[in-house]
């Protein structure tokens, strides 16, 4: 929970997350947010008018966080090859969804995105305007350059390997404790990430080639 020291909007936004996160949001109160984060309702109503305007505050910053610390570049060179960007690409998204500094996982913020993906709410529309559609695309067209201009691949290729490779990693993510128990040497722990890009690098790579010459 959050310190006290903290700005008291910092505190609401940090005790809202958990527990939004733990609760979903037709079970968290706005009490027992004020009581997390140490402050009185009003303050609550003045930073962020009611529960629903909360929420979407909390969305927000959750993916500002995880797409500003972790930029789907990830610090490449702008002469780095279509492969390297992707697998820049894939480290990005497990770093963003399992690391400390990002979601945590399911055991910390992660668990309101994995919430958002299973039962969106109308604040989701916007992080998703403002965030995942724009790295959609970016993926579509590392895709469409790994396959290469003369195949000219269209949206019947392109999206569904865009879609599997996000799906790895948010699977990944979203299901570390069921992949803890069916192989524990494969465990999605932030010590772990640097393999598992490695591993779903490769393997979408290979898929990619795959369908570049499939007939769908």
């Amino acid at each position: 929970m959050p310190e006290q020291t903290a700005p008291t909007k910092e505190r609401i936004l940090a005790a809202a997350g958990e527990i939004f996160g733990a609760k979903g949001f037709k079970d968290a109160t706005i009490r027992t947010i004020a009581l997390a984060a140490k402050v009185n309702v009003a303050a609550i109503n003045y930073h962020f008018r009611d529960k629903e305007g909360l929420y979407g505050a909390v969305l927000e910053e959750v993916f500002h966080i995880g797409f500003t610390r972790f930029p789907a570049t990830m610090d490449l060179e702008e002469s780095s090859s279509s492969e390297q960007r992707l697998r820049a690409f894939i480290r990005a998204m497990f770093h963003r969804l399992l690391s400390r500094e990002g979601w945590g996982g399911i055991a910390g913020r992660g668990r309101l995105i994995a919430r958002e993906l299973l039962a969106p709410s109308p604040a989701f529309e916007a992080v998703l305007d403002r965030y995942i559609k724009p790295h959609k695309d970016l993926l579509v067209t590392i895709i469409s350059d790994i396959m290469g201009t003369n195949t000219n691949p269209g949206p019947e290729k392109l999206m569904p390997c865009a879609i599997s490779i996000i799906g790895q990693c948010i699977y990944y993510a979203m299901a570390s404790p069921v992949i803890k128990i069916i192989y524990a040497g494969n465990a999605p722990t932030e010590e772990n990430l640097d393999r598992l890009t490695e591993f779903v690098w490769l393997f979408s790579l290979g898929g990619i080639a795959k369908i570049k010459d499939a007939t769908l």
